[in-house]
């Protein structure tokens, strides 16, 4: 070999390792600027959802100011499903139970003047709440399994109730309608633990196929290994739609991972997405709802104690993190919520209460919604006071009717759409 050949291949060499370290240092700058700009991932939309919210969550509300001879226009300002069916009762008490109910609680010490509720309140009538089911994610094989199964060994036999209603929520965790989902195929089974938090400022879902052939939902205690992946952001919440930069981000450190143990990494069309998520927050804005009745005080401050009783008797309860009184589904799942009017803690008096309602975040609305109205007006009848609207203006059996109305309607257009008011989608997506 000649002197000239041998300093060629030296040249090479060296160009094509200069080619190397470049492109290497390129990506790293890169991924370090994406893992600094969204080092913070978003929290579960299930398990921390901001309460009484609206879009943006500025903490206004959209009050009903109808008049019985005017149809309603929601002006909603949002910041949008799928579940097997539950069906619950919300639970009636007799008159028997209240008064159990009233002596364990209080004892001897129950003021003398708290009235029983009006004869309207104390009816017959039960709404019956029914959550809609959704079909789960039609490429996932047979059923989803809860982490606890797999990891006991259990195979293909059918799963008990408490495992399906882990299969019915993991099923509704990652839908392509709602969210951005990436696949992994890795030629060698992944642990859970390699799993890194993606660079996100949405909800991120990530889902394992495990050896039994069941999707299982990815989280902290998740101790298998997997081959496949997938991991999905979500489109659209109550702070808007997704961005075009977030998305870039988020698909980036899924490349990155994926590369990290050489496998196969696949995209849905961005574009398309990104138009679906602005469709999507645009539906939700539209339909994102947070009604108030509003009982002022008046001259008198509101004794707190008679209003405490009057809720328990109604079947609230105290929610011991914010004092507000919440009525609540068989399931826990808060209906509606009884607080101050001004939001400040419940004490031993009070200058006003409000009664709200968030439309698109419950299962069986109108049938709660009449159920909120009845108490409403009874509450109000009971403390002397008048039932109002956040303009002060009085609102009677016309005017409830009249909202119930518009509520209907805002209820079609979530069916129409596929998105079942209260479901884990809805939670999502109105969180």
């Amino acid at each position: 070999m000649t002197e000239l050949q041998i300093y060629s291949l030296v040249g090479a060499g060296g160009f094509v390792a200069a080619v190397y370290g470049f492109n290497w240092w390129q990506e790293y700058r890169y991924r370090k600027q994406a893992n600094k700009a969204f080092a913070r991932n978003q929290p579960d939309a299930l398990l921390n959802t901001p309460k009484n919210m609206v879009r943006k969550g500025d903490g206004q509300r959209l009050e009903p100011i109808l008049e019985p001879s005017a149809p309603v226009e929601f002006a909603p300002q949002y910041d949008e499903s799928r579940l097997d069916q539950a069906e619950y009762d919300v639970p009636e008490l007799s008159d028997a139970h209240l008064q159990a109910a009233q002596h364990n609680s209080y004892g001897d010490d129950m003021p003398d003047d708290i009235p029983d509720m009006p004869p309207a309140y104390r009816s017959t009538y039960v709404p019956k709440i029914i959550e809609e089911s959704e079909p789960q994610l039609n490429t996932a094989p047979e059923y989803i399994a809860p982490a606890a199964a797999q990891s006991a060994g259990v195979g293909h036999s059918a799963p008990h109730a408490d495992e399906v209603d882990e299969v019915v929520l993991a099923g509704s965790l990652l839908d392509p309608a709602l969210d951005f989902i990436a696949e992994i195929h890795a030629p060698e089974p992944i642990s859970a633990s390699e799993v890194p938090p993606f660079p996100a400022n949405k909800r991120v879902q990530v889902l394992g196929l495990n050896q039994n052939k069941q999707w299982e939902i990815l989280n902290s205690t998740t101790r298998g290994r997997f081959k496949e992946l997938r991991v999905g952001l979500q489109m659209a919440d109550r702070q808007g739609a997704l961005s075009q930069e977030s998305l870039n981000a988020f698909c980036m450190g899924v490349q990155q991972f994926g590369d990290d143990f050489d496998a196969s990494v696949t995209f849905p069309q961005k574009s398309a997405k990104l138009s679906l998520a602005r469709e999507l927050d645009e539906f939700c804005a539209s339909v994102d709802v947070l009604i108030g009745l509003n009982i002022p005080a008046g001259a008198r401050p509101l004794p707190m104690e008679k209003v405490r009783i009057l809720a328990e008797q109604a079947g609230l309860v105290r929610n011991h993190g914010d004092g507000t009184f919440q009525y609540r589904s068989d399931s826990g799942k808060t209906l509606f919520v009884l607080a101050n009017q001004d939001q400040s803690p419940l004490m031993s008096t009070s200058q006003g209460l409000v009664l709200l309602f968030d439309v698109p975040r419950v299962a069986g609305g109108l049938a709660v919604f009449d159920y909120l109205a009845d108490f409403a007006q009874s509450l109000a009848t009971a403390l002397h006071c008048e039932l109002v609207d956040d303009n002060s203006k009085p609102l009677n059996a016309a005017s409830l009717a009249n909202i119930r109305k518009q509520l209907a309607g805002l209820y079609a257009d979530m069916d129409d759409r596929g998105i079942a008011p209260g479901s884990v989608a809805a939670l999502r997506l109105f969180a």
